[in-house]
């Protein structure tokens, strides 16, 4: 845990995965994170990668966004349970939020109602598709608003898949809860400099946007960009490409200077005999003779294993890459070396999880908590509050508090 936003209490009320990510963010920069959830709990806590939920990948979905912080189990629609949010708001330098506008004011923890407890609430908010717009108050998930509205999933088809792919479970949820987390570090500064607090707002929409947003400024003026012709299309070349090894594996070179690579590479797979070929001798001739080129280093790679070409081209000042899985990758030296993956917890009971893209001080992040249960410190922090122990009590029999 890092010690960036020390001090700095957050009170959240989000469920699946995009804001509640941001709330790790944050816990992990050192904030102090108070989940609130329906004593039912997060619908998220539900989500299972595996039938068992005994096994660690099982609780993947749970632990990755909600570590970190504690949790009080809060039945909102009670005004007794109203009344302790607002206690809590009083404490709280951020509140954070994925309830749509109507939620919002039907449970009345919109910016005007919390700001009349907490004039100083930076006040941060997510959606699906933004907070205006004829879909400003549709839900959405990753899949929908973040996946197939944005065009990703169409420009992933324009480069070749006959039908829309697969999408990795959370990933515009993810980016998303960083942005949120960006925005709220900013709404932060400027509350420490100017006294003014802040709405921040991110959406699945704009976070999908800004991952795609090459593509998407060029494609507002030529609609046709995006329409590859494959592994032979001149744009990228043959050392923009990917290639199969004799293993059936795939590696990419990632040559974005071709020329500046182009004679060491020959030598390192044994063929300079390709740098003196005039079809390519420069990018500019490779690009007219891009096929016999691909065609060629084809060839070329599928003599030898991943590994051999590994050793081949270890040191090689050019870009490139195998495509590893996902096992590999988790175990990947330089994955390890730099601490993006976590543990949370210690010794045996440690759980790994992908760490947040941010470092302070040159170090890793460090253990952090695993998930709370639902509600495991509703009485902690109804304590902290000033509630006494009847008062709690009554409030877990009225079902108030779970």
């Amino acid at each position: 845990m890092y010690d960036v936003l020390n001090g700095v209490r957050v009170v959240e009320l989000s469920t699946w995965t995009m804001v509640p990510s941001c709330g790790a963010v944050c816990a992990e920069w050192g904030a102090d994170v108070i989940k609130i959830e329906h004593p039912s709990g997060d619908p998220q806590r539900r989500v299972r990668f595996t039938p068992s939920a005994d096994e660690p990948a099982a609780l993947t979905m749970t632990h990755l966004p909600n570590r970190g912080k504690r949790s009080v189990a809060l039945d909102l629609h009670a005004e007794r349970g109203r009344e302790v949010l607002l206690r809590l708001v009083e404490s709280a330098d951020v509140f954070l939020t994925n309830f749509l506008a109507p939620a919002r004011r039907k449970l009345r923890v919109d910016v005007e109602d919390l700001r009349a407890v907490n004039p100083r609430l930076v006040y941060a908010k997510a959606t699906g598709q933004g907070p205006k717009g004829p879909d400003a108050d549709l839900g959405g998930y990753d899949i929908s608003a973040g996946w197939a509205r944005p065009s990703m999933v169409q420009q992933m088809m324009a480069f070749g898949a006959d039908e829309p792919p697969a999408m990795p479970p959370g990933l515009v949820d993810l980016q998303a809860g960083f942005n949120l987390a960006a925005g709220i570090a900013g709404a932060l500064f400027k509350l420490e400099r100017t006294g003014q607090p802040s709405v921040v707002d991110v959406s699945l929409l704009s976070a999908a946007l800004w991952m795609l947003g090459p593509n998407l400024s060029a494609a507002y003026y030529d609609s046709e960009i995006l329409h590859a012709t494959g592994r032979y299309d001149p744009a990228h070349g043959a050392l923009t490409n990917s290639y199969r090894t004799r293993d059936g594996r795939w590696l990419y070179l990632v040559f974005i200077e071709p020329d500046r690579y182009w004679h060491d590479f020959c030598r390192r797979i044994d063929r300079p005999d390709l740098a003196a070929d005039p079809r390519f001798a420069t990018a500019e001739v490779r690009a007219q003779h891009v096929k016999a080129c691909v065609d060629e280093l084809e060839a070329v790679f599928a003599t030898r294993t991943l590994d051999e070409w590994r050793a081949a081209l270890d040191g090689m000042e050019g870009p490139w890459a195998p495509v590893q899985t996902a096992a590999e990758t988790v175990r990947d030296p330089q994955v390890v070396a730099n601490g993006y993956l976590g543990f949370a917890g210690a010794g045996d009971a440690a759980f790994a999880l992908v760490s947040n893209p941010v470092q302070f001080d040159g170090q890793p992040v460090g253990p952090v908590a695993l998930a709370p249960a639902v509600g495991e410190h509703s009485d902690t922090v109804l304590a902290g509050l000033g509630y006494d122990p009847e008062t709690i009590r009554a409030l877990h029999d009225e079902g108030v508090v779970g």
